[in-house]
């Protein structure tokens, strides 16, 4: 089984109102395309009317919180596909102080058997574990997926994930609130938690289009980075400035992340990177203050507020964008080539960049002519002591599987596999993972 919750926030700053009705029609419509594509579709319909609701293990701070655009599908081992739950909630999580000393809430625990190897077939054999999970959007429509394909192999393990951006899935996981946190952003080397130490483990790699909502633009509009910062800034207000086949006087609304966002983070490094007289390092993060337009809460929101809207723009991870049946962007790479998000020219970014680790992540605007210059890593952050064995074990196992043979996942929904020397990585990182007497979870 595994579950998913998304949570909305009021935009804040200089954010103009949200237009509600648009708004709530274009991320209902974008859920329904998330559960096809947990169904093993890879083109669900735009147009899907199917919307389900979650309940989240882990509970959100209420700060004028509501729950919208629900996207929970839930698995049985016999089942072919996923079934809907139907009763809707608010999590209501409690945001805590990161702390940093480590907390042991159970006794130690027997040191691991043979059984615990990583890899292939070993991966589905794991304890009985329900597992929780908080943060990225940017990772859901894949996590839907794998999670679902995982349970089919082995369904001693249920997975509740809440996609409620990377900054709150960072607070969860060093509150102790979730067994994992999902971020595009991993945290500074030396951090700890509510359980100590962590461990950061690389899952997805994808792409960030631009996606517009124009007619007079046509298909893949071609874009430079500084025509995106200034439309971004608000020095650049009208389509016809972009293309002269649009009439003077349509007027562009670009959409942003509202809340702390790894995705906002990629972003506007690569703004930062490409045309820091226009964005300015201030200005480059994963919650900045962004001198013009309207945020939305989560990949989906700013789908849906592309696609309810008219002239807007919003970057979005590809899976939104191709699921919402939204048009994007040709951005221009540092080759002078205009290139559209793909799964060749996103690894042909990532191929530019690989010496990637938790403390050099960043992978915008490579080298190659047929790189596409907005791409990100996300992580998943596990502590390296684990209070529960059983659940170590299983999420230790699940997040191997993710990282390998999960892969295969990636491309049908508009992900990128990870390169071998990622997967290395995240192997490697996944067997420092241990009990709480300190020793190792696998062998």
């Amino acid at each position: 089984m595994f579950g998913f919750a998304r949570v909305t926030r009021g935009t804040t700053g200089t954010a103009t109102k949200r237009k509600g009705t648009r708004w709530l029609l274009g991320t209902m419509v974008l859920a329904g395309g998330l559960i096809a594509a947990a169904c093993g579709s890879s083109t669900p319909s735009a147009s899907a009317k199917k919307t389900t609701t979650t309940t989240a293990s882990s509970s959100k701070k209420n700060n004028s919180t509501t729950t919208t655009a629900p996207t929970t599908t839930s698995t049985t081992a016999a089942a072919t596909t996923p079934t809907t739950a139907a009763a809707s909630t608010t999590p209501t999580t409690a945001k805590t102080s990161t702390a940093t000393t480590t907390k042991t809430t159970t006794a130690p625990t027997a040191a691991p058997t043979a059984n615990n190897a990583l890899g292939g077939a070993n991966d589905f054999n794991t304890p009985a574990a329900s597992l929780t999970g908080a943060g990225s959007t940017f990772d859901q429509p894949l996590f839907a997926r794998q999670f679902y394909d995982f349970n089919k192999s082995d369904s001693k393990v249920s997975v509740n994930y809440a996609s409620v951006g990377s900054g709150t899935g960072e607070t969860d996981i060093l509150a102790g609130s979730v067994n994992f946190g999902a971020s595009d952003v991993p945290e500074p080397a030396g951090t700890t938690g509510s359980g100590g130490a962590i461990l950061q483990i690389p899952v997805v790699l994808g792409g960030i289009a631009m996606a517009y909502n124009e007619p007079c633009l046509g298909k893949n509009v071609h874009l430079t980075g500084t025509q995106i910062a200034q439309i971004y800034s608000g020095k650049i207000t009208d389509w016809n400035t972009i293309d002269s086949s649009c009439p003077t006087g349509s007027a562009i609304e670009p959409v942003y992340r509202a809340d702390s966002s790894g995705t906002s983070n990629a972003f506007t490094h690569y703004l930062t990177s490409v045309d820091a007289a226009d964005w300015p390092a201030s200005l480059d993060g994963k919650q900045p203050a962004f001198p013009k337009g309207e945020g939305g809460n989560g990949n989906a929101g700013v789908a849906g507020d592309v696609q309810g809207g008219a002239g807007t723009i919003g970057y979005v991870e590809l899976a939104y964008a191709l699921q919402s049946g939204l048009n994007y962007a040709a951005v221009e790479n540092s080759s002078g080539a205009y290139v559209v998000p793909s799964g060749a020219s996103v690894a042909a970014d990532a191929a530019a960049f690989p010496a990637v680790s938790a403390t050099n992540y960043l992978i915008v605007n490579g080298t190659g002519a047929g790189s596409y210059p907005i791409s990100t890593y996300s992580w998943v952050i596990v502590y390296q002591k684990q209070s529960n064995t059983s659940n170590g074990i299983a999420l230790g196992k699940m997040l191997d599987w993710m990282a390998t043979a999960g892969q295969s996942d990636s491309a049908a929904i508009g992900y990128v596999p990870l390169p071998a020397n990622i997967q290395s990585l995240a192997e490697a990182t996944i067997n420092q993972m241990q009990n709480s007497s300190g020793q190792p979870l696998f062998s």
